[in-house]
């Protein structure tokens, strides 16, 4: 494994990219306002279009029905083909990952709350109307972090380190983030870009980098590579035991399906721009051919039929919504 602090690197590639620092959410937005959805929101026939600042995360909720994205100042979601501001406090959501009770996050706190900044690691049951501090308040910033749907573990790249932890790198709690253990990474090469926890199965996680994917059975002490070649944007576990990596940029652009004896093949992927790439990729618990990828210029695809036919929802930064 190369020196663990080329990993770390990728947290300040990611908020440079991504365009989060360490201010708040929604820093001149004034005390009195009353409809904080307007500077955002543009009506566009019955439907409003809605603008996404920057996306930190995608994932869809249990039942299917929703798929949620941060956006710098508090979340979206797409039901029923349509974008929609989601009401409640307007965190700057960061290292956002959904389970099958809620999600989990990190971030930045909205200035009209009375959160420290940052705000640790966060969980919320009711779609982000109200959120409970599980630890870390006012110390840590989690960029990377994915949570197993039904496992209960979650895992984070430390940037820092803080009271729960002594040092930087790859880190699992299986208790509510009132326990935290340290993984050794040995295997892992080049610079990590996002974790993914496995959805059933709380020692199993992989990550991906410039030099591919890396699978650990242990909890992130031991790695195999199990995709090598370009270099892997976004992964996510699907609920099937398989993986989903996005490979290369443009038109070089590859969705990589891995199954679990560590054989791969294509899926369709939808039309992505010159210099762009896919940045987050969620997959529907209900169904296997539902899918939506985020990319780095701000569009987001959706399909239904695992990739045969993709419709663009968002395109840069502007959901596409039809009136």
């Amino acid at each position: 494994m190369k020196p663990l602090i080329t990993s770390i690197i990728s947290l300040f590639t990611v908020a440079i990219i991504t365009g989060c620092g360490t201010e708040s959410a929604e820093p001149e937005a004034p005390t009195e306002q009353t409809e904080p959805e307007a500077e955002q929101t543009e009506s566009k026939g019955d439907i409003e279009e809605v603008e996404f600042p920057h996306m930190h995360g995608l994932a869809f909720t249990e039942n299917g029905e929703k798929a949620y994205t941060p956006a710098h100042d508090g979340l979206r979601v797409f039901e029923d083909g349509i974008w929609k501001r989601v009401e409640g406090p307007r965190h700057d959501y960061m290292g956002f990952s959904m389970t099958a009770d809620g999600f989990y996050s990190s971030g930045h706190p909205s200035m009209q709350t009375d959160y420290e900044n940052p705000l640790g690691i966060i969980k919320s049951t009711d779609e982000g109307k109200s959120i409970e501090v599980l630890g870390l308040e006012g110390e840590v910033d989690f960029h990377l972090m994915s949570a197993g749907y039904n496992s209960g573990a979650i895992y984070v790249l430390n940037p820092q380190p803080n009271s729960s932890m002594e040092d930087i790198g790859l880190y699992v709690t299986t208790n509510e983030a009132q326990d935290w253990e340290k993984g050794d990474m040995d295997g892992v090469s080049g610079n990590v870009r996002a974790i993914a926890a496995h959805p059933e199965q709380q020692g199993i996680v992989a990550v991906n980098t410039e030099e591919g994917v890396f699978l650990s059975q242990d909890a992130g002490n031991t790695f195999e590579q199990v995709l090598s070649g370009n270099t892997v944007s976004a992964l996510t576990f699907t609920h099937d035991d398989e993986m989903i990596a996005a490979v290369g940029t443009g038109e070089e652009t590859t969705l990589q399906v891995i199954d679990s004896s560590g054989g791969t093949q294509q899926m369709p992927v939808p039309e992505i721009k010159a210099e762009d790439a896919i940045s987050y990729i969620a997959q529907n618990p209900q169904s296997a051919e539902t899918l939506m990828v985020t990319t780095f210029e701000k569009d987001i695809f959706y399909t239904e039929d695992n990739g045969e036919s993709w419709e663009k929802t968002v395109e840069e930064g502007k959901s596409q919504n039809n009136s």
